[in-house]
């Protein structure tokens, strides 16, 4: 039996949305360099690491637009969730709760 798993059809990839660009941080906390989120169309860095490539589904399986680490192997994920709300799924969809909550930094 082989079985091929992938993605729905219907998770298109493309740019990350311009509602989520920008700088975020862990609990809203901004001013503390190690807790941002920083997001472009086609990257997102953590803390003070380097940016890594990710792949944006405008619907991927939860319904919600969704950063995925372009990476082969790294399951966590960036989900908006509200307007000022992003949630971080470190242990990738389906595995329990957000790790962590990042608020919108001001401009």
């Amino acid at each position: 039996m082989v079985a091929a798993l992938g993605w729905p059809s219907h998770a298109v990839a493309q740019p990350a949305a311009q509602e989520m660009l920008g700088t975020w941080a862990k609990s809203g906390r901004c001013s503390v360099p190690t807790e941002r989120l920083v997001v472009t169309p086609t990257t997102v860095a953590m803390g003070e690491g380097k940016p890594a490539a990710i792949v944006f589904y405008t619907h991927e399986v939860s319904g919600r637009p969704t950063l995925r680490w372009a990476a082969q192997g790294e399951v966590a994920n960036v989900q908006y969730v509200e307007p000022d709300t992003l949630a971080f799924y470190g242990m990738g969809w389906g595995m329990g709760g957000p790790t962590a909550a990042y608020r919108r930094c001001s401009p």
